[in-house]
């Protein structure tokens, strides 16, 4: 609360009592808890789940360490929430492509092609929005060929579970004499080929010789959906 004095025309001394908004409860809290979560994505980025913990989140976040318990309840529910922040716009987008791909197809099987663009080409519209994006997501990415067993698990099934599902009853209609094992294999490799290309991808300046050019996100991209697409597809034969 401030007050401003004013004078009227005839000299006389007047005030203003004016009350500065502040934000409300809920406002305070919702911008805590994005801090906690931007400095539980750069701890985890760094040093991985083990390396974590809940103090240093709130340490970073200019909290205490009961407003981080209050948010999340735990450190696994804590990264969690914010590896669902960063993968649920990327999975909303692939459900997109696919239904995108479905009208086209006027009711036809997809072809491989749109099955793999449709789950590919999100996460390269993610890397290519800025260097931080890029940068934070391929060592998010990174850190699933180093965690724990049960934690990469459990992360799986929440955030992965129904949408690799939902691909893979498109990759039955496009083919249907292939077996699921057949499938299941050849959809895990070229996502291990994404994850790969993305965690990996700054080392390739150095292993072409500088030929190749590491930023150019979108012919990243374009080669990983040929090279997924032929591949799957050879796998199938």
């Amino acid at each position: 609360m401030f007050t401003i004095y004013l004078k009227n025309s005839n000299d006389r001394l007047n005030y203003l009592v004016v009350n500065r908004q502040h934000p409300q409860p809920s406002q305070r809290s919702e911008k805590t808890r994005n801090r906690l979560l931007r400095s539980t994505e750069s701890i985890f980025a760094s040093l991985g789940f083990g390396g974590l913990t809940m103090r240093e989140v709130a340490k970073r976040s200019q909290t205490n360490l009961a407003s981080a318990h209050y948010h999340f309840g735990s450190k696994e529910a804590m990264v969690l929430e914010m590896l669902k922040s960063r993968v649920q716009p990327i999975n909303l987008r692939r459900m997109k492509c696919l239904e995108e791909a479905r009208a086209l197809a006027d009711g036809k099987p997809l072809t491989t092609e749109q099955i793999l663009r449709a789950l590919i080409l999100p996460i390269g519209e993610e890397i290519a929005k800025s260097a931080h994006s890029r940068q934070t997501l391929a060592q998010l990415v990174a850190r699933s060929f180093t965690e724990p067993a049960h934690f990469i698990e459990r992360m799986h099934r929440k955030f992965f579970g129904e949408l690799c599902e939902t691909f893979m009853q498109e990759l039955r209609r496009t083919h249907p004499n292939a077996k699921d094992e057949e499938l299941y294999w050849n959809l895990h490799l070229a996502i291990s080929s994404m994850l790969g290309a993305l965690a990996q991808h700054r080392r390739l300046k150095d292993f072409s010789k500088g030929i190749c050019d590491e930023e150019d996100t979108q012919s990243m991209i374009e080669r990983l959906i040929v090279f997924s697409t032929h591949g799957f597809e050879a796998g199938i034969a």
